[in-house]
């Protein structure tokens, strides 16, 4: 922005933050009486999250549903099927329990119980059919038990079709309310912990370096990475350091509203085409594999604003913006490093260099706004370079 550019904010949802706010639905008005929990992981299930909130609401409703067969990354069949399930039934709100899978599905699923068809017609990338919703979505309510996505502050559900290993961002509704507790994240394992802390902090990264960055989202992008780099390796190392959770879970929040108010970067295309293509590929793990390729490119073509990023860190060492943007990402380097992160490699996920010009191919295919919002037009050969030297480092 050049500084007196024009810009929105507007984000309709109630957010709730705090640790123990959960316990806070028990007073609430829910937006309905014939309820559906979506949610999906053995963890909530066995540390008894999942009873905890039956308790809270069943004597709230008329009707109250479980669908519980949400996949690590949300595919279009669990989407049409709880949807299904939900209109068969006259279900009128949704409340997501779980992480990013769990809620964004729950967003497919509130989308598709009213609007017919499937949920790839409303794509408008990959091989969807780019149509508008003629029904609002039902009411949902999110409860994230993970910090990373942060998909209470947005719109967007990130599904895959598994039948054409396609993974695609739909644009649905905001929620209607969302309980963020920081308590709740407590049992998440320091791997999972680190990886969806990882996502967090790219999605804050990316929105400051987008095209579609303004005051409101820079000041969120730049809080958000604060927080998770100084909390993130602690809440890894030491889970049960609630304040370390919630910072985390703050950053995590701020995260997701600024992917609204911002835009991601071709990174999250890129991370996209990998887990479309194998999803075996954590979202948070595609995009530090890829990290250090991809933004060592773009900071070599727009070091400014890597350099501006940097001084708000606070780890501007040198005179020039390129001397500022390559400490900057050899610092980031480190702490991904410090995060358990550098472990992953994406060729032991099955990819190999002859696969590149097909991936870049992919990653055009799925598309959307990301790969025409960064500060420098990737091109073919760059995100080809980029595979590359991601696949050999």
């Amino acid at each position: 922005m050049s500084g007196l550019d024009s810009f929105n904010f507007d984000i309709p949802a109630r957010l709730r933050f705090g640790c123990g706010v959960m316990d806070e639905i028990q007073k609430a008005a829910l937006p309905g009486k014939r309820l559906m929990i979506v949610t999906g992981g053995r963890t909530i299930r066995a540390n008894g999250t999942v009873d905890r909130l039956v308790q809270m609401v069943q004597k709230k409703v008329d009707l109250l549903l479980i669908f519980d067969e949400v996949q690590a990354n949300p595919s279009l069949s669990s989407v049409m099927k709880g949807a299904s399930i939900a209109r068969e039934n006259g279900i009128d709100c949704i409340i997501g329990l779980g992480g990013g899978s769990a809620l964004d599905t729950a967003k497919g699923i509130a989308a598709m119980a009213v609007n017919e068809g499937s949920l790839w017609d409303y794509t408008a990338s990959g091989s969807g059919s780019g149509k508008s919703m003629s029904h609002k979505p039902l009411p949902l309510i999110a409860i994230p038990t993970t910090a990373g996505t942060g998909s209470e502050g947005n719109k967007t559900a990130v599904i895959t079709d598994t039948e054409r290993n396609e993974k695609n961002g739909i644009r649905t509704d905001f929620v209607h309310s969302a309980y963020i507790d920081p308590e709740l994240t407590l049992s998440i394992p320091p791997q999972h912990t680190a990886e969806q802390g990882f996502d967090a902090f790219c999605h804050c990264l990316e929105a400051y370096l987008s095209v579609k960055a303004n005051p409101f989202s820079d000041m969120m992008a730049v809080f958000g990475m604060k927080a998770l780099y100084q909390w993130l390796p602690e809440a890894v190392s030491n889970g049960s350091n609630i304040e370390a959770r919630y910072w985390v879970c703050y950053g995590s929040m701020l995260g997701g509203m600024v992917l609204y108010l911002s835009s991601a970067s071709a990174a999250h295309t890129m991370e996209h085409m990998l887990s479309g293509l194998n999803p075996a590929v954590s979202h948070g793990g595609g995009l530090a594999m890829i990290f250090d390729a991809f933004h060592t490119k773009y900071a070599e073509n727009v070091p400014q604003r890597y350099a501006q990023a940097a001084e708000e860190m606070g780890i501007a060492d040198g005179f020039t913006d390129e001397e500022k943007a390559e400490r900057f990402l050899a610092d980031l380097h480190q702490w991904k490093s410090r995060l358990g992160m550098d472990r992953l490699h994406l060729r032991d996920y099955g990819f190999v260099s002859d696969q590149a010009d097909e991936m870049v191919k992919m990653i055009h295919w799925v598309g959307g706004g990301p790969l025409t919002r960064d500060r420098y037009r990737f091109t073919d050969d760059d995100l080809a370079e980029i595979i590359i030297r991601t696949l050999e480092s």
